[in-house]
């Protein structure tokens, strides 16, 4: 049982259900009564072709089914047949997220569920790249794209430091044919900066999420992700109102993460203090007489 936070949302994953790109971490399910399937683009022998920088020992488990998610979405899978859809880490590798949120939401069954994780920019390679504006991801809806343009792909080379401005132009189309098929980090955001897109998949798309938990970069000591449980309402309603019970539940569940970690800092603080061993002592003694006081108490 993991007692990270990103292992207790899997308590909301029942049933059978599929995990997208899982790569070579697929998401742990502790809790029982859990069956999963795997939809990835490469079988495990093409991955390690793709991927020849991993650790001695990587495993890639072999897909139950196989799809390229920027063209084929969930096509394999039947609308409203899914108890639970795991996507970690995949959203900001698609050319076009918001259509494949649609897919998600169209495969879950009504009070089923999405588990999603993505890297906060600012904690990554990412941190010297701009926020994906919510206008763009729009306008890579409407055009229906489903191939990670030059651009996305040149910004992404320049901003994480991989760009060699001595490359020949047959090196820069190697260059980016290579990193394309490996999945780039083609969009970024920061926790905050998602909330918009979710809104807008409720509001102008129709899809009906209400938000069931979230855990934040600040959840983890050197965190880098945030996380968020979306279910797919068992009674429709309103979409402005449903946008606005989202947007609560967010900051509401933003409020007490940021207060846990300043609480947990706090307390780090406290207990780096060189008298800190004796107050702890002496407080650990005074709660014992205090037990015992208490016991010798008649009822």
């Amino acid at each position: 049982m993991s007692p990270t936070p990103r292992g207790l949302l899997a308590r909301f994953l029942s049933g059978c259900g599929v995990e997208l790109g899982p790569g070579y971490h697929p998401m742990p399910v502790p809790f029982p009564g859990v069956t999963v399937r795997y939809v990835d683009r490469w079988q495990p022998e093409e991955n390690h072709a793709l991927f020849t920088n991993l650790e001695a020992g990587a495993t890639f488990p072999r897909p139950d089914i196989v799809a390229n998610l920027d063209v084929d979405r969930l096509s394999a899978l039947d609308d409203q047949s899914q108890d639970f859809v795991i996507a970690s880490h995949v959203l900001e590798h698609l050319a076009e997220p918001l259509t494949q949120i649609a897919e998600i939401h169209r495969v879950l069954k009504p009070g089923a569920v999405v588990l999603v994780f993505l890297p906060d920019r600012r904690y990554t390679f990412d941190r010297k790249r701009s926020a994906t504006p919510l206008e763009h991801l729009v306008e890579e809806h409407q055009a229906r794209v489903t191939v990670v343009s030059d651009a996305h792909v040149e910004d992404y080379l320049r901003k994480t430091d991989v760009w060699d401005p001595s490359w020949t132009p047959e090196q820069q189309r190697a260059e980016f044919d290579l990193n394309r098929q490996r999945s780039i980090h083609v969009h970024c955001w920061s926790e905050d900066e998602f909330l918009p897109v979710i809104e807008y998949t409720i509001v102008e798309m129709g899809l009906q999420w209400e938000l069931l938990d979230a855990t934040f970069v600040e959840d983890v000591p050197d965190g880098f992700e945030f996380g968020f449980v979306l279910q797919r309402a068992r009674v429709p309603a309103d979409r402005a109102v449903m946008a606005d019970r989202v947007r609560l539940a967010w900051q509401v569940l933003a409020s007490r993460s940021r207060q846990h970690a300043k609480t947990e800092r706090q307390i780090a603080r406290l207990r780096a203090l060189p008298g800190y061993p004796v107050f702890r002592g002496v407080w650990r003694t005074q709660r014992r007489f205090r037990e015992s006081l208490a016991k010798r108490r008649p009822v």
